[in-house]
């Protein structure tokens, strides 16, 4: 399993990696956060990143810190798309069927805009937000990737509704529901306590108060609701197919609860774009909703047509320009070798 993982994540990444800009300066969060990782705990250093200290620190104990925590942060999106291959074929799809899967997630913001800003943490998430997928019926399991979410990223609370719906289950008893809400509290109790102490030995650039001040809400949505559109299609562009193509299988079979999961998911990821506007990448967040797509698509039109389809979006999406849409102009993303056949 292990060899798998590593070779259908590196072929995966490095596929991606020749159709779309690919950078290995260290911007923005990048930057930052490779800042951290060299001193993770030293607050006599200024960091605004201090509450998403689970990468850096990881970087930190392995050694690939600073400049190196690019290199972490890719390995750990090869090991992601590995797994995602992995996951699929523990969902009943074939080996070529499971490599179009991976391909798909390797084709979206998912990678293209680790590529071209490395060193984000958002790597860590995506793997996190995977394994949540595999151990959401197993609380101690699930609790823990909850609480390391936490540490890793803020904004992945952004997913918990959607957690709690996936651990509750279709019956939405009291009894599931309440243990749902014990797992997802104890979860978070570390991660509180941790960012309180940190907020009151040192100043915090961006914490709550700084994303719900009103110059923040009102300059986040004054530029983002011009780029929301497209932001949201180039998060995954043609694959939004497989969740369109879902919700009315559910809505016509009338599987109100599978229907609830879906929208809760994209709603709640999409409501990040009232404080934040890294909009394309931000909704890649929804990247679940592909995983789960896949197999009711399959049961629903057989596997010939779902293989026909997975690999036909596949070959059209290579068509379509790819951009990273934020709240300022957006940044096309073309392979290296494009500009060769037409230079400007």
């Amino acid at each position: 399993m292990v060899s798998t993982v590593v070779l259908v994540g590196a072929f995966a990444l490095s596929v991606a990696g020749l159709f779309t800009t690919v950078r290995w300066n260290l911007y923005y969060h990048g930057l930052g956060f490779a800042r951290l990782s060299t001193h993770p705990f030293d607050l006599s250093t200024e960091s605004g990143l201090r509450y998403r200290i689970l990468t850096p620190l990881l970087g930190y104990l392995t050694f690939l810190k600073g400049p190196l925590l690019k290199y972490l942060t890719l390995c750990i999106l090869g090991v992601f798309l590995g797994l995602c291959y992995h996951y699929s074929r523990r969902q009943q799809f074939s080996h070529s069927e499971s490599l179009g899967i991976t391909l798909t997630l390797a084709f979206t913001t998912l990678v293209s805009y680790q590529l071209y800003f490395p060193g984000y943490n958002d790597s860590l998430s995506y793997l996190l937000i995977l394994l949540f997928l595999n151990y959401y019926n197993r609380p101690m399991h699930a609790g823990l990737i909850l609480m390391l979410l936490l540490f890793n990223h803020d904004n992945n609370i952004f997913l918990f509704p959607f957690f709690f719906l996936l651990m509750t289950g279709r019956s939405l008893s009291i009894r599931k529901a309440g243990q749902s809400i014990l797992v997802i509290a104890i979860a978070g109790i570390p991660y509180f306590i941790y960012r309180l102490i940190i907020g009151k030995l040192v100043p915090v650039d961006f914490d709550t108060n700084y994303y719900f001040t009103s110059v923040n809400l009102f300059w986040t949505w004054d530029h983002v609701k011009y780029f929301l559109g497209m932001g949201i299609f180039q998060a995954f562009r043609l694959f939004w197919v497989y969740p369109v193509l879902a919700v009315l299988i559910f809505i016509f079979r009338k599987q109100w609860h599978e229907t609830l999961l879906f929208l809760v998911c994209f709603l709640f990821v999409l409501s990040q774009m009232i404080i934040a506007f890294d909009i394309s990448r931000l909704v890649g967040l929804a990247f679940p909703l592909l995983l789960l797509s896949f197999p009711v698509v399959k049961n629903k039109f057989g596997e010939k047509t779902f293989r026909r389809l997975l690999w036909s979006v596949f070959v059209l999406n290579l068509l379509v320009p790819s951009y990273c849409v934020g709240a300022l102009e957006p940044i096309p993303l073309p392979p290296f070798w494009f500009r060769w056949i037409f230079p400007l």
